[in-house]
């Protein structure tokens, strides 16, 4: 060996190990675990958005009747009060049920459809008056179990 081989190899160190790795950038998994965990974050705050709209939209529905049955009274303007209730359902049944032929049900069709999605033993009964109390005269209305079944129908379907 010559002289000039002897001073590289002394110029060169003994093998030594590597540093500890740094904090940043994480490795992948842990980016997809962010990823998952602000995903699922989106997904509650998107639910817990809607369902205070349900809420909402359910408290004003049960509001308006509370203002129906204080602005008309169903002994002296039945009519009003019908016509006031028809509005309800129909606005909460074109909010749950967009997709169905709801809004150009009249009579006893729509009838038929509202006693069809109230829970079994309701009291069906006095919906009735929903179809044929426009055009009577004086159509005999049962308040307290026309507001019992608007309010069933508003919280389950508003």
């Amino acid at each position: 060996m010559n002289a000039d081989s002897a001073s590289l190899l002394d110029q060169l160190k003994d093998i030594h190990s590597a540093g500890q790795p740094g904090w940043w950038p994480p490795a992948p998994g842990w980016w997809l675990l962010v990823l998952l965990g602000l995903g699922i974050l989106w997904v509650l705050l998107r639910r817990l958005i809607q369902r205070h709209s349900v809420r909402q939209r359910r408290k004003a529905w049960l509001h308006e009747l509370e203002q129906l049955n204080r602005e008309h009274d169903p002994q002296h303007s039945p009519h009003e009060f019908v016509a006031g209730l028809n509005r309800l359902f129909r606005a909460v049944a074109l909010k749950a049920f967009p997709d169905t032929a709801c809004a150009r049900l009249q009579g006893e069709p729509w009838v038929a459809f509202i006693a069809s999605l109230m829970p079994e033993g309701a009291d069906n009964s006095s919906l009735g008056v929903l179809a044929h109390g426009p055009y009577e005269p004086l159509p005999r209305v049962d308040a307290a179990s026309l507001n019992s079944s608007a309010k069933t129908w508003v919280n389950l379907y508003g």
